[in-house]
């Protein structure tokens, strides 16, 4: 069953396109939520998952909330355009009604500059043209396919007339995806020798503010867009850690720049995170030192599989453990789940943000012993066809022959 389907084809006098990135920004949110509630009932049933989830906790910025936003640009008889979809529509640039707001304002200037005839080798050369930080400050990204010295001036004189008109971007960079994929910041590097990410002025990290603490990150690591939602979100996973401690230990998989357990540190006594991107791991360690210099938490450049967990992982005994898996859409390597279940932590926190993964995933667990305790949804994704949701998954019971 895939989550999308499982939307009807128009709500509330609007049309529903499961395709569009934004598919339910044009119902209004109560009505939004109530479909999210019904597709998640249904998903989960027709998969035989016994356990009922809680209402989706809705995010307080319904619209308006994301801090990540992306245009490709294409060119087409004479013009261009910076589109959100598959293909571009009637307007030059394509309006969102979910991005913070500064977003559409600074596409429009950067598509003003582009359509100067000094600009248009820099505009085909384009793949995106991406913004990320927070709600009043910006960084931009040149996605690009080819780079020359011609190009970086262009990118460099464009970005910085725009941030003379609009302070709120702070800094620019451009990154080379000479593919042209599909995704906006490629997972393989160009080849070796060539320019693969370049600042062109500004900071060189991104922050992302929590209460007491502030964390450091550079922008090509993924970070969470809907920052609206991170404190509630936040007090759920300190309530699931308790009661912690000075023994309590958490294994954070998928641990990006250690958001979510530096976020909570002060309740950890040891942490061991794991994240496949070597620059996020490097920021994590950072942040980490910078945040908890006198406690044992450790993070490692590490493609999560169950042969390097079982290879890498710290001893489980003697400690409260605690995992906490938040893996990308796609979900976690085969084998990985049974891994973490043989350590037998106090419990696990899974955070699904692909739906279609929540079914299988669950039947590994309770095919292995496991109980699933709470499902929590979050709407971190507003106005699209997308959840987040937080799997409380109890510790495999001792049976008789098991080892002890």
């Amino acid at each position: 069953m895939v989550f999308a389907e499982l939307f009807p084809a128009s709500a509330g006098g609007a049309e529903i396109d499961r395709f569009s990135p934004e598919a339910l920004a044009g119902v209004s949110y109560d009505l939004e939520l109530e479909l999210k509630n019904r597709a998640l009932r249904r998903l989960l049933a027709d998969g035989g998952i016994a356990a009922a989830p809680a209402p989706v906790v809705p995010s307080p910025k319904p619209r308006s909330c994301r801090t990540t936003g992306k245009r490709r640009v294409t060119c087409s008889g004479g013009k261009i355009f910076f589109h959100m979809g598959r293909t571009h529509g009637k307007e030059p640039v394509a309006a969102s009604r979910l991005e913070a707001p500064g977003h559409q304002e600074i596409y429009a200037a950067l598509h003003r500059q582009f359509a100067l005839p000094r600009n248009r080798a820099a505009a085909a050369a384009l793949n995106y043209c991406i913004l990320r930080g927070n709600y009043a400050e910006y960084a931009l990204i040149f996605n690009v396919r080819r780079l020359d010295g011609g190009i970086v001036r262009s990118l460099r004189t464009a970005a910085e007339t725009v941030a003379a008109a609009l302070p709120a971007l702070r800094s620019a960079f451009i990154y080379v995806d000479e593919s042209s994929s599909d995704y906006y910041l490629e997972a393989e590097r160009p080849e070796r020798g060539k320019v693969a990410f370049k600042k062109l002025f500004g900071p060189e990290f991104l922050a992302m503010r929590l209460p007491g603490r502030k964390l450091l990150y550079p922008a090509t690591v993924f970070s969470q867009s809907n920052e609206s939602i991170l404190p509630v979100f936040l007090e759920t996973l300190k309530k699931h850690l308790a009661p912690a401690g000075p023994e309590s230990a958490l294994l954070d998989l998928y641990c990006g720049y250690g958001l979510w357990s530096l976020a909570l540190g002060d309740d950890l006594g040891h942490v061991w995170g794991a994240e496949l991107s070597p620059e996020a791991v490097k920021a994590a360690r950072s942040n980490a030192a910078f945040h908890f210099k006198d406690r044992d938490f450790r993070y490692e450049a590490l493609s999560i599989t169950a042969e390097a967990l079982k290879e890498k992982l710290p001893p489980a005994g003697g400690r409260k453990e605690i995992v906490l898996l938040d893996p990308p859409r796609k979900g976690c390597a085969p084998g990985v789940p049974e891994t973490l279940i043989s350590r037998r932590p106090k419990k696990i926190l899974h955070m699904f943000c692909g739906a279609d993964e929540i079914v299988p995933a669950l039947r590994v667990y309770t095919a292995n012993g496991c109980r699933v305790e709470k499902l929590l949804p979050f709407d971190f994704f507003p106005g699209t066809m997308s959840l987040e949701l937080l799997a409380v998954i109890g510790k495999k019971q001792i049976t008789q022959g098991d080892e002890t």
